[in-house]
């Protein structure tokens, strides 16, 4: 219970959520998508979202629980059958197992051994699993592979079918194999420790919950997949590509402020790209001044003739007639006032004052006037025009005369009659100018044309009103159409594209400087809806993005490392240690299991030296690292008092003699409450389990034995190999023959002597294995490291009477003819059947007395 205590002071100081879901993983079988709905809505609502009201409700003690079951019931194998295009498996073997102790599979080379070995390397649980099941390359086939399995879990038999489309059954994942590249893993590699202490689990469910709420929260922004519109390359130099570029780090208020296009932007975006396409600007300046000294030229002509219509000028017409209105109407009273005097018609008018004038203009040159006046006392004594002397009467018409000449009212009305005179020169004198002269105004103006034509009608119309007005007087009302304001308001822009041109002259960098920037700001605003949506898109994944940076599982993954470290890779090490000690002790004081990381949730470990850095297989030889490699993996079968099963391929493979023995005696131990398979190669090997087994046990072993036929290998027989087996296996397996040979048919009769010759064979084998384990009662071995100096063993030598030794060598040259090719005449007669059973018994006869005589002497020799 120390790690749910553990986990729970650790959490304290973690994210509500954190909490909460450590809470549902505890008391719940399995979170559901409500669950993690939930525990989605509990990281937004920390992340900030205020909208969110459900509430977390956080682990406490009382959700620790009190006691854990513990199951400690193992899957174990009962069989595996009919690998299906597996290398060149036999597909209708079966390999049977014994449900606890020890099964050896034997094999010799190419006997099928390692392809049972590959397929519960690759299905079951290995340090090494990455292997290839390969097809039977010798005989194609494109038949899927496929092989049984039947395993017992509670005491029910579980059958099952794995092929090459399928993934592997988990149930074979509590049965760990062992093979020599797994050792190489083991010696070389930081491996994950596979042991995990009751409660770690905890904090490893808290990781995939973690990821799960991950994944939710990434789905709900999959479907904000708008794209940020991308610029032209040559654009990004500009500022507004500067903060575009960078748009991400920027208030909406700020964006939507800064992505603007007006109207003045647009026409000067369009008045750059003109000007900059221009070849020469040059000429363009030359071309614009003369354009706008035509233009000015325009205005003055057109000026000449609206002016005489403006309001002043009008103004003043209707002056002038007035004027010239209340001056005649004096001028009439002037000369009614002289009508007595006055003997002429015309009076006062024009040509009455023109020979006025002239009459003055003769008497001054000559000299009839006193110089100053006229008339004077001189002028009047003759008359100047009819050269008559002048009465009295005369004289003083010609004074009145003069009186009215001189009178102010009669020198305003000439002087008005002239005024008037001139204005109507003027008006009379007005040409409107024809409109092609005008033309190029058309593309400033493209309504000139038709206003200049209303403008040319209305002068002819109102000049001759005027002109009347001036005559006759009456009304006068002017409303002339100008057009001098609207060609006017070219020559700004006319004045800008000077400008323009001369900025290109002088810098024209700059002014592509300017009109990029316009495009790009133009681009921006064009795009504004989608940049918009894809920056409030940014936004709302960038938090997300913090959300799910809430669910960093690095603490997590710290904690069970700290956990894993305290309750797992110690508790390994030491049940490593314990395992290579009973092995080699000195090894066992200079190596250890210890941590190297945590990641993921995952703890990794590593076998090295206690005091130095080199790498194990850098200073140890290929046996010392062998042992240690599985001293390190039985640590992970047997740690916390596992009853996983164990195979082992080849366990004693580049080991002496005395590793072998103390394996085989590790191997039979550890059968003794497990299941236990051995895949070996190697007689002696095979012999020692055997032997140790019955040693330990008490009982024989379960031995299968996989052959090689007609390039078919795998195929499973329960016969282990003659020579392994003791005089009495050898007995009894003679015997078998026998009776095969028995079962014949009648008429076979090559059959029967295949079987005599082999019961031949075999027998002459027994009598060489009789010598070993009978008369040197084992004090040496074939398939033994040592010669067994014992008084025990030795005591066999002494009760050895000739009377032994004369019965084994006349039945071994008995048996041993079969090996020699001679003629008909030299060669005995062979044992026959009867002869072979016979013999037989009389071999089993004195094995029997000799046992006894033997054990006899030893009672009495103690």
């Amino acid at each position: 219970m120390a790690v749910y205590e553990e986990i729970l002071d650790w959490a304290q100081g973690k994210q509500i959520f954190i909490q909460d879901a450590l809470r549902r993983i505890i008391t719940s079988t399995e979170l559901t998508q409500n669950d993690i709905d939930e525990l989605v809505l509990l990281v937004k609502k920390e992340c900030g979202d205020t909208s969110i009201t459900i509430n977390a409700l956080p682990i406490n003690r009382t959700h620790i629980p009190t006691t854990v079951s513990v199951n400690g019931d193992y899957p174990r194998l009962i069989s595996l059958s009919n690998p299906i295009n597996i290398c060149a498996l036999h597909e209708q073997a079966s390999l049977q197992f014994s449900k606890t102790g020890l099964t050896v599979i034997y094999g010799n080379n190419g006997s099928g051994k390692s392809s049972y070995s590959r397929i519960f390397r690759k299905l079951c649980w290995s340090r090494n699993p990455s292997v290839i099941l390969k097809k039977n390359v010798f005989r194609l086939s494109r038949t899927p592979q496929q092989v049984n399995f039947v395993l017992e879990i509670n005491g029910i038999n579980n059958s099952f079918t794995w092929n090459e489309n399928s993934q592997k059954n988990t149930l074979l994942n509590s049965i760990y194999v062992f093979d020599n590249d797994c050792g190489e893993t083991y010696i070389n590699n930081e491996n994950p420790t596979e042991y995990k202490p009751i409660g770690i689990d905890v904090l490893e469910k808290l990781i995939s919950i973690l990821g799960r709420i991950s994944q939710t929260l990434e789905l709900s922004i999959s479907q904000f997949n708008t794209q940020k519109p991308v610029m032209l390359q040559n654009m990004h130099q500009t500022n507004s590509a500067q903060w575009y570029k960078s748009i991400e780090t920027l208030q909406l208020a700020d964006v939507e402020s800064r992505i603007q296009f007006f109207n003045t932007d647009v026409e000067r975006k369009q008045q750059l790209t003109n000007l900059l396409a221009s070849q020469n600007p040059q000429q363009n300046i030359t071309n614009l001044i003369a354009k706008r000294k035509r233009i000015i030229n325009y205005i003055q002509q057109l000026s000449l003739i609206e002016v005489l219509f403006n309001e002043q000028n009008i103004k003043e017409l209707r002056i002038n007639r007035n004027q010239f209105e209340i001056i005649e109407q004096a001028n009439i009273i002037a000369i009614n006032e002289l009508n007595s005097v006055n003997t002429l018609n015309g009076f006062g008018t024009d040509p009455w004052r023109t020979l006025w004038e002239a009459a003055k203009k003769y008497a001054e040159k000559s000299k009839l006037t006193d110089g100053n006046n006229f008339p004077s006392s001189i002028s009047l004594e003759k008359c100047v025009l009819c050269q008559q002397e002048l009465d009295e009467s005369a004289k003083k018409r010609m004074a009145s005369f003069n009186d009215y000449v001189l009178n102010d009212v009669s020198t305003q009305l000439s002087s008005i009659n002239e005024t008037i005179q001139n204005k109507i020169n003027i008006y009379n004198s007005i040409v409107v100018p024809s409109y092609e002269y005008f033309t190029e105004l058309e593309q400033f103006l493209p309504e000139l044309r038709e206003d200049y034509g209303l403008f040319a009608s209305s002068v002819d119309i109102f000049k001759n009103l005027i002109i009347s007005f001036l005559k006759s007087g009456g009304n006068l009302d002017i409303n002339l159409l100008t057009l001098t304001p609207r060609i006017m308001s070219i020559l700004p822009s006319i004045d800008s594209e000077i400008n323009m041109n001369n900025l290109l002259v002088q810098d024209r960098n700059a002014l592509i400087a300017e009109l990029n920037e316009l495009t790009v700001k133009e681009f921006l605003f064009n795009n504004k809806v989608i940049i918009l949506q894809y920056f409030n898109e940014y936004k709302y994944k960038q938090w997300i993005k913090n959300c799910q940076m809430q669910l960093a599982t690095n603490t997590i993954s710290r904690k069970i490392g700290e956990l894993m470290d305290t309750q797992a890779v110690n508790l390994q090490h030491q049940e490593f240690i314990s395992h290579l000690s009973s092995f080699n002790r000195d090894l066992a004081s200079k190596v250890r299991i210890s941590k190297t990381k945590t990641s993921q949730g995952s703890t990794y470990q590593r076998c090295g030296f206690y005091s130095i850095n080199d790498p194990i297989n850098s200073i140890m030889s290929e046996g010392e690292q062998k042992i240690i490699a599985l001293s390190n993996f039985l640590a992970e079968c047997t740690i916390d008092n596992r009853l996983n099963t164990i195979i082992f391929d080849d366990p004693v493979t580049s080991l002496d003699t005395n590793y072998r023995d103390l394996i085989a005696q590790k191997i039979v131990q550890l059968s003794e409450n497990r299941q236990i398979v051995v895949f070996t190669h190697d007689l002696s090997f095979l012999r020692l389990l055997i032997d140790t087994h019955n040693t330990f046990i008490l009982t024989d072993c379960n031995v299968i034995c996989i052959d090689k036929y007609n390039e078919i290998s795998g195929i499973v027989t329960d016969e282990i190999p003659y020579l392994v087996k003791n005089v009495q296996e050898r007995i009894d397996s003679i015997k078998r023959i026998l009776r095969e040979y028995d079962s014949l048919e009648l008429n076979d009769a090559h059959g029967r002597e295949i079987k005599l010759d082999s019961a031949r064979k075999r027998f002459r084998m027994l009598l060489e294995r009789s010598v070993e384990e009978i008369l040197s009662n084992k004090t040496y071995e074939r398939f033994n490291k040592n010669i067994h100096l014992k008084k025990g063993n030795l005591s066999s030598y002494i009760v050895t009477e000739r009377a032994d030794i004369d019965f084994l060598l006349n039945l071994f040259s008995r048996y041993s003819i079969t090996e020699h090719d001679g003629g008909t005449s030299t060669i005995s007669q062979l044992p026959s059947k009867i002869e072979i059973e016979q013999d037989i018994r009389s071999f089993t006869t004195w094995k029997e007395d000799f046992k006894r005589k033997l054990y006899a002497f030893s009672a009495t020799y103690r």
